[in-house]
């Protein structure tokens, strides 16, 4: 893995099928920082079903997706996921979407943060659906979604909020708090140039 990999670059709607991963995206770190590459920690995964998923169907695509998350991540990030608790991995976890996933990390620059900065700590679905809006006016990507795809966007955003703790349950009106293990994760981002990620999840 190389430090700071240069952020995808792509908007897409591939989070529909790839949310919040965290406990595959864990398995799969632990796989890498044993020495195993892409071909033999799948194997391992398919053949032991490390993911414990009760159909194969959808585990080499989770695979290949939290993979790609785990090239974001520099040998100090990857040994804090697998040796701190949860709530810290769990913010790796999402620094790594933020880096895999562009249209997410304009969804937090620009709705998240901004609520946190302002102090209007109360998400809507309707928040949601206008960011997609608003970014279907500057991108033909974006503009191309169905509306399938922006419900199916609009569930894996909150599930992803959800899963790093940003929010406790996914209501009409959610009420937003930035989870305590973020700070100790920022101020790493900081250091090793990556200002943009943390200033996205703390809005400061």
């Amino acid at each position: 893995m190389s430090e700071n990999k240069l952020q995808n670059q792509i908007h897409s709607a591939r989070l529909t099928g790839n949310q919040f991963l965290y406990n595959e995206f864990k398995i799969v770190c632990k796989l890498i920082a044993s020495g195993l590459n892409k071909k033999e920690a799948a194997e391992k995964i398919i053949n032991e079903n490390l993911f414990e998923y009760r159909s194969l169907k959808s585990i080499s695509k989770h695979i290949s997706a939290v993979w790609e998350r785990a090239q974001y991540l520099d040998e100090h990030l990857l040994k804090t996921l697998l040796n701190e608790p949860n709530e810290v991995g769990r913010i790796i976890n999402l620094y790594a979407i933020l880096k895999y996933d562009l249209l997410f990390l304009e969804f937090m620059e620009e709705i998240i943060s901004e609520k946190i900065y302002t102090h209007q700590l109360e998400l809507s679905k309707a928040d949601i659906s206008n960011f997609f809006g608003t970014k279907a006016e500057q991108s033909e990507v974006v503009a191309g979604f169905k509306e399938a795809t922006l419900k199916r966007l609009r569930l894996a955003y909150i599930e992803i909020l959800q899963g790093s703790g940003y929010i406790a349950k996914n209501e009409e009106k959610m009420e937003l708090s930035i989870p305590l293990a973020i700070y100790q994760i920022s101020d790493y981002l900081k250091e090793i140039g990556e200002k943009r990620y943390a200033k996205a999840m703390l809005g400061a």
